[in-house]
């Protein structure tokens, strides 16, 4: 297979841009009663940042999601593996629900955490502890503790000691049965050995926001491997969109970037409701 060969394959196993099969969204919007957009944060609503405490909004996406939040028969939630209370101040629109931590934490009416994972906070903190004296000599490594969750970053690392740190956090999980460990972007992430992820906190939020008797779309929108579980959530029921070009996802549909996410969130504010009530109007299948 030649460089050019194996180009062309990985264009085409990447997900269809989105601006190119809006006719789906909208045929997906008529036959249903109500839309819950639920979003990453960091890739998705914010560009990815080298230093994570530097990652903000963007103001024209602040208010694009405040305006479809809203409308009538539409719920938007932000589902990030931050902190919920980091997350949900980076984005300052107070009248969304919140998923944090991968869904770990929620709050939608009220805030609430899961169980298993409240009773293991002990574990991630001894082991933040054990990790941060073992990487304190590596530049660049940063390790943070959500709670519930706890996140090693590695962006800012040199390519060399990169290995340094990915040996650590195994050597540390692969020691211990009641810890999980997952990857994102230049970022390792520890989790308490419970079953839960994004895929399930959609659902979650599902449960919670749609009304009962009512037939909701349901849409995701994510950059990150996390993301992934929600994608499968949704399959051959709701909307799953990838942002950014990497062909490894379950999503049928791509945007470009953060800027992207805003456009088409500009758009379902300005003419999803229609689409819901049946009554398009002049609203355009023109890509956001």
């Amino acid at each position: 297979m030649t460089m050019d060969d194996a180009t062309t394959d990985a264009e085409s196993d990447r997900p269809d841009p989105l601006r190119e099969h809006l006719y789906a969204l909208v045929s997906a919007l008529a036959a249903h009663d109500g839309l819950l957009v639920a979003l990453d944060f960091d890739g998705t609503l914010a560009a990815i940042a080298d230093d994570p405490d530097a990652a903000r909004i963007p103001d024209a996406t602040r208010q694009a999601v405040a305006a479809l939040a809203a409308e009538p028969s539409v719920e938007v939630a932000v589902v990030s593996g931050r902190e919920l209370a980091d997350v949900r101040e980076r984005v300052g629109v107070p009248d969304l629900s919140y998923a944090g931590n991968h869904g770990l934490e929620l709050h939608t009416d009220e805030y609430v955490a899961h169980p298993e994972a409240r009773a293991a906070q002990r574990t991630v903190a001894a082991a933040v502890d054990d990790l941060a004296a073992d990487l304190a000599d590596v530049a660049g490594a940063a390790v943070e503790d959500k709670g519930l969750t706890a996140t090693v970053h590695f962006r800012r690392v040199a390519d060399e000691h990169v290995p340094a740190v990915t040996d650590a956090v195994e050597s540390l999980v692969g020691a211990r049965e009641d810890l999980r460990l997952t990857t994102g972007k230049a970022v390792l992430e520890l989790r308490p050995d419970v079953e839960w992820d994004k895929g399930a906190a959609v659902r979650r939020l599902e449960a919670d926001l749609v009304p009962a008797g009512e037939d909701w779309l349901p849409m995701y929108v994510g950059d990150d491997t996390t993301d992934e579980a929600a994608f499968a959530v949704l399959a051959d029921r709701g909307i799953a969109v990838k942002v950014g070009a990497d062909p490894a996802t379950e999503a049928p549909y791509r945007v470009a970037d953060p800027e992207a996410v805003r456009a088409l969130l500009d758009w379902l504010g300005t003419y999803g409701p229609a689409f819901l009530s049946g009554e398009p109007g002049d609203a355009p299948t023109d890509p956001p």
